[in-house]
């Protein structure tokens, strides 16, 4: 009997808690939570998934995350490099030949296949010679064309270029007579002296002779002068004008032999627009291989670019 009083005291506390309606709640919720911590997975980290390019590789493996839209790339999210010059395909204007950023990724040419390329060729046009930086010396006289005053002839250099004769002992050598075979003076080019009024007209158009900067267009105050320059041409149907071009010294050797020869040519073709026949003309061009002065200062350049003009009769 006393051990059944002791076991009835025992579980009599049990017994109450059990039935105590509070306590049923938390265990309850205890064993809620309890289950849902039993069915939650591990925490595991995933980068989140980004593709600024939208090359189809996620930034955090793309090696190039800024390519252009659309282009092609490589498992490593980079774009080609078919001929493998260092350029990407998309920026590289020749994709199956290498060749240097500079040069957009083409190899430099060598359009007059003189063996100098393009880019260290002064005439790439022309094929020339390594020590005249690719232009050519067709008289092979030591001096390059675009600064020999006879290209075709061989000269000494201090003659230009030119042969050493005068053919009309006027004084005048040749390579610088404009009449060669009949005497004349030197400020006529070894042509005969020229009349008073011809060289009133020829000084008024030189000093009022004007052209667009650069280009060979006659600006329209050097008009007048050379209308009246026209006038004492048609008078005297015998004379003939020569005109000869020249540059400073700024810029290229052959882009200022071809504006020069361009000038000259202008002045002819405004002349003729009077009436006055082709076969009274003649035009040279000489670049800035004849200077007046030393090209060191603007002043002096001026000078330089000018179209010189002298009367002859053959």
């Amino acid at each position: 009997m006393k051990l059944k009083l002791i076991l009835f005291a025992l579980l009599l506390p049990a017994l109450l808690f059990a039935q105590n309606p509070r306590q049923t709640s938390k265990r309850n919720k205890a064993g809620k939570k309890a289950a849902k911590n039993a069915h939650h997975e591990p925490y595991e980290y995933k980068p989140s998934v980004k593709d600024t390019d939208g090359d189809g590789v996620e930034d955090y493996t793309d090696k190039c995350p800024s390519t252009p839209r659309g282009t092609k790339v490589t498992t490593f999210g980079c774009p080609f490099d078919t001929d493998f010059d260092g350029l990407f395909d998309y920026e590289d204007m020749c994709v199956n030949e290498p060749g240097p950023r500079d040069n957009k990724g083409c190899p430099y040419g060598d359009k007059d296949s003189d063996g100098i390329l393009d880019k260290d060729d002064d005439c790439p046009e022309v094929a020339g010679l390594p020590q005249f930086k690719g232009c050519p010396d067709t008289d092979k006289d030591g001096l390059v064309d675009a600064k020999d005053k006879c290209p075709n002839e061989y000269g000494p250099i201090q003659f230009g270029g030119c042969p050493d004769t005068d053919v009309d002992e006027d004084g005048v050598p040749d390579h610088q007579d404009l009449c060669p075979r009949t005497k004349g003076v030197k400020s006529n080019k070894g042509c005969p002296q020229m009349s008073a009024e011809q060289q009133k007209a020829l000084q008024h158009a030189f000093d009022n002779l004007l052209f667009e900067s650069g280009k060979d267009i006659i600006m329209q105050e050097s008009y007048t002068s050379l209308n009246d320059l026209g006038k004492v041409l048609i008078k005297d149907e015998k004379a003939k004008l020569y005109l000869e071009g020249h540059t400073d010294d700024v810029g290229n050797d052959m882009t200022n032999l071809d504006l020069s020869r361009r000038r000259s040519q202008s002045v002819m073709k405004y002349l003729k627009e009077m009436g006055i026949n082709d076969n009274r003309f003649r035009t040279d061009g000489f670049g800035e291989t004849r200077p007046v002065c030393p090209d060191i200062s603007e002043d002096c350049r001026k000078k330089n670019r000018r179209v010189e003009m002298n009367i002859y009769y053959e």
